[in-house]
């Protein structure tokens, strides 16, 4: 059968992109998957218990977005530790594969037992075996590596599409980032917290009664002017068994330093946990009780110049503990402005 022309040269372009490689992915090596392809090669006779707790070698490779070192936005990291040349144990942290950017120190059993406890703590050893990757995918879906070797000569490894919010990952991180800097390198470390001017601040603490208390800007009515300023400050507290709100220490003008003080004390505390604009926030979980306004013990809700925010609203213990200090130095400051004694 005669073929035409348009056919032939089809055929022939087919034949030379096959050639180079150039079908499915983009640029994809002669051999390498689709896109959409899945490679899995798991084992499933590897066993997902690890009796050992000795770690002697550790390598993980994953994705991790924001800003975790200054100036490094969305990027992959390796972190590893094993015998280099000269037989030394030695921890390395590269980021992007990047020798300008690959630091290294002698480790110690401080750093293998937090690793370890970070195995431990997320299971990982009920991965082992595991490896099945999508070809194709953004970058932070890709390759994610991880493997552990133990002086009992049991292993653990993983291969799998990358998780960008994994906590094992997050917390693998902090733990050579916090690591390195006790050994004299910070450069790893998560950037400081900054907040732009304050623009607005409510505050309200829930006390051991069961009381409530609330500070923050009311507009009140023309006759409750002060000075004939209708935007005051305002302190409430809140009768659960009532169900009503009362005013008994009513309204005071705002100091003009009130906004500046609010942000010394806001960055008087490392809130980079509650803060859902860094890296190190953690999304809390809160049942549907938790989440009614009259239930969470402690809430601040600051809103800044920046149009960012900072929106904590606590129940868990470990929570409150933590921000025992901040609302003390709040709650002190706030009945200082209505001439009463700080609790």
């Amino acid at each position: 059968m005669k073929r035409s022309m348009g056919g032939f040269f089809m055929a022939a372009l087919f034949g030379i992109s096959t050639l180079f490689g150039f079908s499915g992915c983009s640029g994809r090596p002669i051999g390498a998957p689709e896109c959409g392809g899945v490679t899995d090669k798991t084992d499933h006779n590897a066993p997902k218990q690890i009796a050992s707790k000795d770690l002697t070698e550790f390598y993980a490779h994953f994705y991790l977005p924001g800003e975790w070192s200054p100036g490094r936005n969305d990027r992959f990291y390796t972190f590893e530790v094993r015998k280099d040349e000269q037989g030394v144990l030695t921890a390395s942290a590269d980021v992007d594969s990047r020798n300008d950017t690959k630091i290294s120190r002698p480790a110690d059993e401080k750093l293998l037992k937090t690793l370890q406890s970070i195995i431990d703590t997320h299971k990982l050893a009920a991965k082992n075996g595991y490896y099945r990757v999508t070809a194709g995918l953004p970058p932070e879906f890709q390759k994610c590596h991880f493997n552990a070797v133990y002086a009992s000569g049991e292993k653990l490894t993983f291969t799998k599409n990358n998780d960008p919010q994994a906590e094992w990952a997050k917390e693998t991180y902090l733990a050579f980032a916090q690591w390195f800097a006790e050994q004299g390198d910070t450069s790893l470390l998560p950037p400081e917290q900054s907040f732009g001017p304050v623009k607005d601040c409510r505050f309200t603490l829930t006390d051991e009664n069961g009381r409530k208390f609330n500070f923050g800007p009311v507009h009140v009515q023309e006759k409750d002017a002060i000075d004939g300023e209708r935007l005051l400050l305002g302190k409430s507290s809140y009768d659960a068994e009532a169900k009503t709100w009362n005013w008994d220490d009513g309204y005071t003008l705002f100091p003009e330093d009130y906004l500046e003080q609010i942000h010394a004390i806001l960055s008087a505390h490392d809130l980079r946990t509650f803060d859902w604009h860094s890296v190190l926030y953690r999304e809390r979980k809160m049942t549907d009780e938790e989440k009614d306004f009259f239930r969470p013990a402690v809430q601040i809700h600051v809103n800044f110049a920046d149009e960012k925010g900072l929106r904590i609203d606590a129940n868990d213990a470990a929570d409150l503990e933590t921000l025992r200090p901040l609302v003390r130095d709040l709650l002190v400051y706030h009945e200082s402005l209505f001439d009463t004694d700080p609790r």
